[in-house]
């Protein structure tokens, strides 16, 4: 079963830009990466896409396949735990990464802009902290631009190769 780290900070704070560049990153080396986002305040179609158009028409499910990559659109009468997530997925991927649920006890990775804030979060498990301004800190602390030495420290602390 995969192992899971979460990228969590406040609104935005850089998360999914930063895990763009580590996704990718991890992909080259041949990681096979799950990421599971956090949307507490919902989800918007694009609505370019007949896909869009049919699940917004009222379709239960729309199911959208290609040689390249799938996508399933599902209407849920309540939110699926990421429990009920993991289970779904964590034997077809190497790392799950989740962008958010900081109130859950996994292995955390914090991220941080000036601009946003230059206070930490009031969270448990936190492996490191990554920040475009210096901080004082007995976890270590990685810049936007150490993305390589943060996959190192993430792939080492769950010992991964």
């Amino acid at each position: 079963m995969a192992p899971i780290i979460s990228f969590v900070g406040k609104h935005n704070s850089g998360k999914t830009t930063l895990l763009t560049g580590v996704v990718n990153k991890l992909e080259q080396r041949g990681i096979k990466t799950a990421v599971i986002k956090h949307a507490h305040k919902g989800l918007d179609l694009p609505g370019n896409f007949d896909s869009d158009r049919l699940f917004a028409a009222g379709a239960s499910i729309v199911y959208a396949s290609s040689p390249e990559f799938s996508l399933i659109y599902r209407r849920n009468q309540e939110e699926w735990s990421i429990e009920q997530i993991y289970a779904q997925i964590a034997n077809d991927v190497d790392l799950i990464i989740t962008e958010g649920f900081k109130g859950k006890n996994f292995p955390k990775i914090e991220v941080l802009r000036r601009e946003i804030s230059t206070s930490t979060l009031e969270i448990t498990n936190v492996l490191a902290r990554v920040a475009d301004f210096p901080l004082k800190d007995l976890v270590p602390t990685f810049t936007f631009n150490q993305q390589e030495e943060l996959i190192a420290f993430i792939l080492e602390y769950l010992e991964m190769k």
